[in-house]
C-alpha cells in the first residue's frame, strides 16, 4: 500500500543530513535510484512511486501535478529559504574543512 500524504511520508524518512534531502529531490525529479532513495514509474502514466530505505511504504506521486508539488515540498521543507542546489552547494562547502 502506498501512502500519498506528503507530510506523513516525509516525517518517517531521516532527512537530517543535507546529502539525504539532495538525492531525495534528485531520485523524484530524475525517476531514478540516489543515494537511498528510489522512484519508479507506477501503474498509470505519470504515477510515480518514491521509496525511501527508512520506510517500508512507498510514497505515490500521482500525476506530474504531485511530483512537482512534492518537490516544492521538500524545498519549502528543507532548504531553508534555497532551491535545492543553492541549499546543497551552501552545506557542502560548510561541511569543507579548508
Amino acid at each position: 500500500m502506498a501512502i500519498t500524504d506528503f507530510d506523513l511520508w516525509l516525517d518517517s524518512v531521516d532527512l537530517s543530513d543535507f546529502n539525504d534531502v539532495y538525492a531525495l529531490y534528485h531520485s523524484v525529479y530524475g525517476i531514478e535510484n540516489w543515494g537511498s532513495f528510489k522512484t519508479e514509474r507506477g501503474r498509470g502514466a505519470q504515477q510515480l512511486l518514491v521509496h525511501s530505505c527508512d520506510f517500508p511504504e512507498p510514497l505515490l506521486l500521482a500525476s506530474d501535478k504531485a511530483r512537482d508539488a512534492f518537490l516544492k515540498k521538500v524545498e519549502n521543507k528543507y532548504c531553508e529559504d534555497m532551491d535545492i542546489e543553492s541549499y546543497y552547494g551552501y552545506h557542502h562547502a560548510m561541511e569543507k574543512d579548508d
